[in-house]
This record gives C-alpha cells, sequence and structure tokens, in this order.
C-alpha cells in the first residue's frame, strides 16, 4: 500500500504573515531626492506665499537663465502661486479596486509559495506606482503651467520637468519598509 506524505505549508504561511505584518510597501518620492521632494510637494499641495525681495531675485534670475518673460512674475509683496496638483493622494484614492485586486492576487501567490513577504507587498503595491506615474505622464486634470513655467521647463505638460523624472518608476519610487 502507497503512503500519502502530506507537507503542511501552513507553518510557513504563518511566518510569511508575520514577516508581511512588520513591514508596508510605500509609493511616492523619497527622501533621498530632496530636490524632487520640494518639487513633488509643491505641486501635490499647493504654494501660495507672499513674494519677499529674496524670492523676487530668484524668480528674475531664473528667468535671465532660461529666457524667460519677466513681465507676468509676481512683484514683492504680492503672491507666489502653485495650484495643487494632487497626483499621488488623487491617484492612491481612485486606485482602491486596483489595489484591492493586487493584494487578492499577491496574497494568493504568497500562500501557494510562490511569493515571500516582500515580494507580496511589493507586487501588491506596483499598480499603484504605475497608476501614479501614468496619471502624471498623461496630464489629465492638471491645472495649466503659468507661461513663466513653461519658458522655464521649454514645454507645458504639467508635472514633467526638463528632465522628465516624475513620470517613470526613478521619480515615482516603491520601496517595503519596517513598520514604526
Amino acid at each position: 500500500m502507497a503512503k500519502v506524505r502530506d507537507k503542511s505549508r501552513i507553518p510557513n504561511i504563518l511566518r510569511v504573515i508575520a514577516r508581511i505584518n512588520q513591514r508596508e510597501a510605500r509609493v511616492g518620492i523619497f527622501e533621498d531626492a530632496p530636490r524632487l521632494v520640494q518639487v513633488a510637494a509643491a505641486n501635490e499641495f499647493g504654494v501660495d506665499q507672499p513674494v519677499t525681495p529674496e524670492l523676487h531675485k530668484l524668480l528674475r534670475l531664473l528667468a535671465r537663465e532660461y529666457g524667460a518673460p519677466t513681465d507676468t512674475l509676481p512683484k514683492v509683496g504680492g503672491r507666489f502661486r502653485i495650484p495643487e496638483r494632487s497626483f499621488l493622494r488623487a491617484t492612491a484614492d481612485e486606485s482602491e479596486d486596483t489595489l484591492r485586486e493586487a493584494a487578492t492576487e499577491s496574497i494568493t501567490r504568497m500562500m501557494r509559495g510562490e511569493l515571500d513577504a516582500y515580494e507580496t507587498l511589493v507586487e501588491t503595491a506596483k499598480p499603484i506606482q504605475q497608476a501614479v506615474i501614468e496619471r502624471v505622464a498623461r496630464g489629465d486634470g492638471f491645472e495649466p503651467n503659468d507661461p513663466f513655467t513653461v519658458a522655464l521647463k521649454g514645454h507645458a505638460r504639467p508635472l514633467i520637468g526638463r528632465t522628465g523624472v516624475l513620470e517613470t518608476t526613478q521619480g515615482i519610487r516603491l520601496r517595503v519598509v519596517r513598520r514604526a
């Protein structure tokens, strides 16, 4: 009579779940790219601040360097404004179903032993990362750039700089980190 061997995967699954619970996946722009963080935050939340003599001088220097018009620059005492162009929060809000589907698929693969904790979190977050990148690349629904900004960048696409980093995985990155 043949013997049946049954190897339980439950202990391994429980270990992987414990590791997943100690970590989280994050999608965004991270502190190791401080200039990109600054640009992203200004666009994600918007800016509305008084124009100081220092800011006015900086804007004029930029205009001169890039051949941008100075006639539309705000005067000292005026307001410097960057409109809110939420690309991270808005995409996250709109991607709940995508996240749910990715999590279901990743967890199923983890239960089969195909993915470890790190891979499960990465595979769950990748569709959100891609959705943010696509939103930035499309530029849909964002307030247009000011003529001064267009002159500085050389094009009119909001959120896309001169080097085109924000609409790539070099700009919108994915990290798996330990929970605090």
